[in-house]
């Protein structure tokens, strides 16, 4: 049989103090399920590893910042306006920005 782990759990107060939020903004973001929390009987419950996880999951990913690629003796400058909302190039849009390139 294996040992129980402990998990650390946090109330409403101590997970807002934790993310550095106000505790009525931190209930709001629970309520609609923006950041992983449950509501016991009446009181908040927050799992410490979940807040990290979350935490972790807005550091910005490489692929949202603007790139930058060497292209023979030329930089082919890539801006964040031509990413959709899920992060994909749209190619009407990077046909334009290659065009512009070139005429230059």
């Amino acid at each position: 049989m294996k040992p129980l782990q402990h998990t650390e759990t946090l109330d409403l107060k101590q997970a807002a103090e934790y993310l550095k939020m106000h505790w009525q903004t931190l209930r709001e973001k629970a309520k609609s399920g923006k950041i992983p929390g449950a509501k016991i009987g009446k009181q908040w419950v927050f799992i410490k590893e979940d807040l990290v996880t979350h935490i972790r999951s807005k550091y910005a990913s490489p692929r949202s910042r603007s790139q930058v690629q060497r292209m023979g003796e030329s930089l082919c400058y890539t801006s964040d306006q031509t990413r959709s909302s899920t992060g994909a190039v749209s190619p009407r849009r990077m046909d334009k920005e290659y065009k512009y390139l070139l005429k230059r």
